[in-house]
């Protein structure tokens, strides 16, 4: 497990407030996704003196339970005390609010303690938000955990959601889930990007959901390929990130 963040030059007890509040990422799930978010948000801030970019603690733990197993087998509890253990490491750490980076995990987050699901930023909320104003369906990308236990369709605002979201057939599914699978172990992420061109027009689709988040990767290899007209993306990790360089989080 690894912990970094960015510091100030404020002198310690200064009193000298940063400007920044301190982001809590608990990510590992995988180590892959986690690490891109933090680079996707000093990407976008890289103009900046590097005193004023945003503060940010990583608590990467690759450990934590297969979630799509866990759910599958309805067994949790491991998952959810991996998740408020991690969550409580964060907060005692300094971090005011904390992003969970893997959206199968938000399973547990009801069931976390209010304490911690009060300061923890929902992904599954910023897809909500995110659709809400969409005016074109969107395919639903994710991993088999998530689509099984409903994550993103669950609930009122998740119904409201599903009216905008094309889930996709089982077999492009498990082909999907697979690929993700294959993301975690390191394949170059601009290799999906022909699974996409290939899978959006069978579904009269052409945007979609990156509603895992290795599908962060994608659409970073998407948006370095030039590729973002022509493949259009709701993904939470770019929402959040940009929320954090603006300070609105």
């Amino acid at each position: 497990m690894t912990a970094t963040a960015t510091t100030t030059d404020a002198a310690p007890g200064s009193g000298t407030r940063p400007r920044h509040p301190l982001i809590g990422v608990l990510g590992g799930m995988g180590p892959l996704a986690s690490t891109e978010l933090l680079r996707t948000v000093y990407r976008a801030c890289r103009l900046q003196p590097e005193q004023d970019t945003p503060r940010l603690l990583l608590w990467s733990d690759p450990a934590v339970v297969d979630r799509t197993e866990a759910i599958g087998s309805g067994e949790l509890d491991a998952l959810r005390r991996a998740v408020e253990t991690s969550l409580r490491g964060l907060r005692a750490a300094g971090a005011e609010r904390t992003v969970i980076a893997c959206i199968t995990a938000h399973h547990v987050l009801g069931d976390l303690p209010a304490d911690l699901a009060a300061s923890c930023v929902s992904l599954v909320d910023v897809v909500h938000e995110e659709l809400a104003a969409a005016t074109e369906p969107h395919l639903l990308l994710c991993s088999s955990g998530t689509a099984r236990a409903g994550i993103l369709t669950s609930g009122p605002a998740g119904a409201r959601a599903a009216e905008r979201l094309v889930a996709l057939r089982p077999a492009d599914q498990e082909a999907l889930h697979h690929r993700i699978h294959r993301l975690k172990r390191g394949e170059d992420p601009a290799l999906a990007i022909d699974f996409l061109r290939e899978t959006l027009p069978r579904y009269g689709v052409r945007a979609f959901v990156a509603a895992c988040t290795e599908l962060h990767l994608v659409t970073r290899a998407i948006e370095d390929a030039g590729l973002s007209e022509s493949l259009p993306s709701l993904d939470p990790l770019t929402v959040v990130a940009h929320r954090i360089m603006n300070g609105e989080l």
